[in-house]
């Protein structure tokens, strides 16, 4: 069900009418009990354009072509071989019989093991994992597989879906798409762990807080907003572990990571901090308050559905290092909210705790630091190498190691194998088509003065831009290729050229080559084959403009500051490289200018994760119209040809602040607070604090091919009670624009004046995706709406005269009068 209602507006047919009836498409939080479809059944009906701009189903099928005989299993470097099963009956061990609770199956297991095997079992290297224990029937088992927006799993075939990056795909706001990528991408990781291409069904996913807009692996978050990041990390933690492995086991078991206050690299010190300050080392000072309304949400809700896991962050929160930090893993997480998961360290953070962070000063001390503060498995070898031989070790990794098991138990890996078993390829053109919508769905139009998109069929279009081939680059980091040891041809990516290409509405095409690469400093590029670009003749412009998601040729992300060519040019946003400033590279900006005194109206693509200081392009005549477009996944060059020509419209809305660069000027990227404090000029981070004077384009914002009209329904809301404090409107779409109409609905509170500049300007507090032409929405409000966190982290209703608004910019208002009981409509 969660398929049909993500592809929403792109289905035909009797797949839409299902969304539809079943109240499915909104995506909401009472849109989770649809009619159930299984996420399998065929979407390949194209969208809007049906046979006339590329197959959104599309996906890459040659290298199973190139091996007839055993096309699952590919030939791509690696010999697999699928693992022995570990139970062959459920009298092999004692712990075989699958009807025992996971607990209990677990604490059987390892207390057969001996000092040795526990220390390898919670020592899990970051490419083999933990070692197999081949007298107790246990396989090898690796608790660091990637799966943020599909699995990383480099050359195999077939190529797993590569889905936009979450930056992308969180600009949506659609929860039921979230899930079905979720639930799309962990069907691929069993179908590989069970043909035995990949060795477990432990996958890692970020959901940190995108805190600082230079920060380099912003584009792996959700984004800025508390809510968002949560409503995102439950919806695929449910997607992931959904009941759909065999004989209704979870698909796979989700970590969610970097527990906690991750949004600082600072790898080495180039350019800035000093090279004593980086991930590795840092001590992030945050206030409760911050920890309370900012940095926990996510984690709390990943342990409200369940979710397998979660990976603490290399820093060390006001002092001590989350690897070792007991209060926060194990009495919060662990007592407070419930977490019943393991608990996995980020790689090397165990080995921080002596060597960088000095928390303490051997590496026998740091093994059992990081076993008292709550970690089961270390991405390292610490714990292996230096654990001290003594009972209470001993007693510790039993500990760490049962929680490990226990995820292992749950996930089906000791049931005894069922006779029939078989392993079926799953539906490529689903997933492609999932791919292809979210692409759509997470795309943000910020300007279209005088309605200059969409393109008429009859347009003659000039194509140029340092990306306007991309291919890899549109992925996203934490991405697969068919051949990882050269990404430059990802045949399972349609650039921007080619989903032009595969076009065939009636306009004319002029791809213009030469220009600036994206990290040229002038127009003309370092590059002696780059030459400037000259005036084509054409009706429009459009410029594929960004920067790089990652680098391949420095993979040692620590080392990126120094060695990376890229970060030290400012056109690299990854992991180990934060950027200095929020300009687009210098080439680039000469590019855009040269094609505006063309006099031919421009449109600016941007192929980016974290904000570019586009205030120069918004108040820019010449630049008609600006379509963010994150960063895409495979389906990017038929998502950008369908939206530029109006076979879809935008609808997505920006999950973090565009500012300008005069932001940056004046807030320290280590300064971790997110309120304002006059004292030291710091003007607040992100739409809840900051000053407006620094905002180009605000969270929330963005700009539809449709026309949205929206009014409230009279007011259902029961005076004195939070039981029926419920808001009513109607949504209604005008404009006959590609697909059917579909919007994002967002609700803000703001509280009352009277606390200051502590309290938040507003909050968003829910959120729904409606489809035209008309649609009810409702949202239903309880005190935890109406609550803020004071000074020592605690929360509270705040009565007073509250402000309810629809949308960023505001299209409703309405106030609230808050009491400690309930509230009322003035």
């Amino acid at each position: 069900a969660a398929l049909a209602a993500a592809l929403g507006g792109g289905l035909r047919g009797a797949a839409a009418v299902e969304c539809a009836a079943s109240g499915a498409c909104g995506g909401g939080p009472d849109s989770d009990a649809e009619a159930e479809v299984s996420l399998l059944a065929s979407t390949r009906s194209p969208s809007g354009g049906a046979g006339t701009c590329g197959d959104p189903a599309w996906f890459y099928s040659a290298c199973q072509d190139a091996n007839p005989q055993d096309p699952a299993y590919g030939t791509r470097r690696r010999k697999y071989v699928v693992p022995s099963a570990s139970c062959p009956s459920k009298d092999a061990f004692p712990w075989c019989d699958p009807s025992a609770d996971s607990a209990s199956r677990a604490e059987l297991l390892v207390a057969r093991m001996n000092f040795s095997e526990l220390t390898a079992q919670v020592s899990c290297d970051i490419f083999g994992g933990v070692p197999a224990i081949e007298r107790l029937g246990v396989n090898a088992y690796n608790f660091i597989r990637e799966n943020g927006h599909g699995l990383l799993w480099n050359d195999v075939c077939p190529i797993t879906t590569m889905f936009p990056q979450v930056i992308s795909m969180a600009a949506s706001f659609n929860r039921t798409l979230w899930k079905a990528i979720g639930e799309a991408s962990a069907i691929e990781t069993r179908y590989n762990y069970d043909l035995g291409k990949q060795n477990s069904l432990f996958t890692q996913a970020n959901f940190n807080i995108f805190l600082d807009p230079r920060w380099g692996r912003g584009q792996e978050v959700p984004g800025e907003d508390p809510v968002l990041n949560t409503e995102y990390a439950k919806s695929w933690v449910q997607g992931g572990q959904a009941p759909k492995g065999p004989g209704g086991l979870p698909l796979t078991g989700v970590s969610c990571k970097h527990f906690a206050a991750y949004s600082f690299e600072g790898a080495g010190g180039w350019p800035y901090p000093a090279a004593d300050s980086n991930r590795h080392n840092f001590n992030a000072v945050v206030t409760e308050q911050d920890l309370a309304d900012t940095h926990f949400p996510m984690f709390e809700g990943c342990a409200s559905v369940g979710a397998m896991g979660m990976m603490s962050s290399y820093n060390a929160v006001n002092g001590v290092p989350m690897a070792a930090n007991s209060k926060l893993t194990n009495d919060l997480a662990r007592k407070t909210w419930g977490f019943s998961g393991t608990v996995v360290t980020d790689c090397g953070a165990v080995t921080d705790l002596y060597q960088n962070q000095k928390y303490v000063e051997t590496a026998a001390e740091a093994a059992q630091a990081a076993l008292e503060g709550g970690s089961n498995i270390e991405c390292g070898d610490t714990v292996v190498k230096s654990a001290p031989r003594t009972q209470k070790m001993e007693a510790l990794l039993r500990a760490a190691v049962a929680h490990s098991f226990d995820v292992r138990f749950r996930l089906g890996e000791f049931d005894p194998p069922a006779v029939d078993k078989k392993t079926e390829m799953y539906d490529q053109a689903a997933h492609a088509r999932l791919a292809f919508d979210a692409a759509v769905q997470g795309a943000v139009l910020l300007k279209n003065e005088g309605g200059l998109l969409p393109l008429a069929p009859t347009t003659h279009v000039a194509v140029m831009g340092p990306l306007k081939n991309a291919n890899w680059e549109v992925l996203g980091s934490y991405s697969s290729y068919m051949r990882s040891i050269n990404w430059t041809d990802s045949p399972n990516v349609v650039s921007p050229v080619q989903g032009l290409k595969s076009c065939s509405l009636g306009f004319k095409l002029t791809v213009v080559e030469g220009g600036p690469s994206v990290c040229a400093l002038t127009e003309q590029s370092i590059a002696a084959t780059n030459s400037v670009v000259q005036k084509p003749e054409a009706d429009v412009v459009v410029i594929v403009a960004g920067l790089f998601c990652n680098d391949q040729q420095e993979q040692n992300v620590d080392a990126r500051p120094q060695s990376s060519g890229k970060c030290q040019a400012g056109c690299l946003e990854a992991e180990g490289c934060d950027r200095q400033d929020l300009m687009l590279p210098r080439g680039q900006q000469k590019l855009i200018e040269r094609a505006v005194g063309w006099g031919i109206p421009v449109v600016l693509a941007l192929v980016s994760g974290g904000p570019v200081d586009l205030s120069a392009y918004k108040a820019l005549e010449g630049v008609g119209a600006i379509l963010w477009m994150g960063y895409p996944g495979q389906a990017a060059g038929n998502a950008m040809a369908h939206l530029l020509f109006g076979l879809e419209s935008p609808t997505g809305r920006l999950t973090q602040t565009f500012y300008s660069s005069a932001y940056t000027d004046v807030v320290n990227i280590k300064d971790m607070g997110m309120r304002p404090d006059q004292t030291i000029g710091h003007p607040g981070r992100g739409y809840r604090f900051v000053d407006a004077k620094y905002v180009v384009y605000p969270f929330g914002f963005g700009l539809s091919y449709h026309t949205w009209n929206y009014a409230w329904e009279p007011s259902t809301i029961e005076a004195g009670s939070f039981t029926g404090c419920k808001l009513a409107l109607t949504a209604s779409a005008s404009g006959d624009v590609g697909a059917r109409a579909q919007t994002s609905v967002l609700l803000f509170l703001s509280p009352p004046d009277l606390f200051g500049p502590s309290a938040p300007k507003k909050m968003l507090r829910h959120f729904d995706r409606v489809h035209g032409p008309e649609a009810q929405v409702s949202f239903v409000l309880g005190a935890k709406d109406f609550q803020l966190a004071g000074q020592k982290g605690k929360f509270a209703v705040y009565p007073g005269t509250w402000v309810a608004t629809i949308g960023e910019p505001a299209v409703l208002t309405k106030t609230l009068q808050v009491t400690t009981v309930g509230c009322s409509a003035v």
